[in-house]
């Protein structure tokens, strides 16, 4: 047993070592200096989500990672589908900007150690029809940039039990 502890460490140590010689996470990631990364932790599971920039212009993505680590023995059943698991959305108290979930669920399976996501926080609406909160479709129907100021990062994470921990939001400012 010690010597699995021994080996998962150094896997960990290399794949982080790895991660920030690259520059895909910062290596200062669960300290959250710099406003551009927060982690969460629980007994099984390790959770960080790290964006490039805090400010971009309104309309485009940012480039983000979301790094879980399986802290178990074991495999662990996820539920969620590929493309909508680790989506993160830009959103705030005037302008909601929910993530749509599908009702439709997958399911797979994450083994023990590190898993890295690269993904996008976006910042345009996801969806629209005029109601109080999204704005109207057109024709052909487009959805249409986010309106600038402050937000936050909304991530959609997998189901698994035990459940994964939630980072805390990120601030994002939209420009003109």
């Amino acid at each position: 047993m010690k010597t699995k502890n021994v080996r998962r460490g150094a896997l960990v140590a290399l794949a982080v070592s790895l991660v920030t010689l690259l520059g895909v996470v910062p290596s200062n990631a669960g300290a959250s200096t710099s406003g551009r990364s927060h982690t969460a932790t629980s007994k099984d599971w390790t959770v960080t989500l790290w964006v490039a920039r805090t400010s971009t212009k309104s309309g485009t993505s940012i480039p983000a990672t979301v790094t879980v680590d399986n802290q178990t023995n074991h495999r662990i059943e996820i539920v969620g589908c590929p493309g909508t698991d680790y989506e993160i959305i830009a959103g705030s108290s005037t302008v909601p900007n929910s993530p749509v979930i599908p009702t439709a669920l997958c399911s797979s399976e994450m083994s023990p150690g590190v898993h890295v996501f690269h993904t996008k926080v976006q910042t345009m609406y996801v969806s629209c029809g005029g109601a109080a909160v999204s704005p109207p479709c057109g024709k052909p129907p487009k959805l249409t940039a986010l309106p600038t100021g402050s937000y936050h990062t909304q991530l959609i994470l997998p189901g698994a039990e035990p459940s994964l921990p939630m980072p805390r939001a990120l601030t994002i400012t939209l420009e003109t």
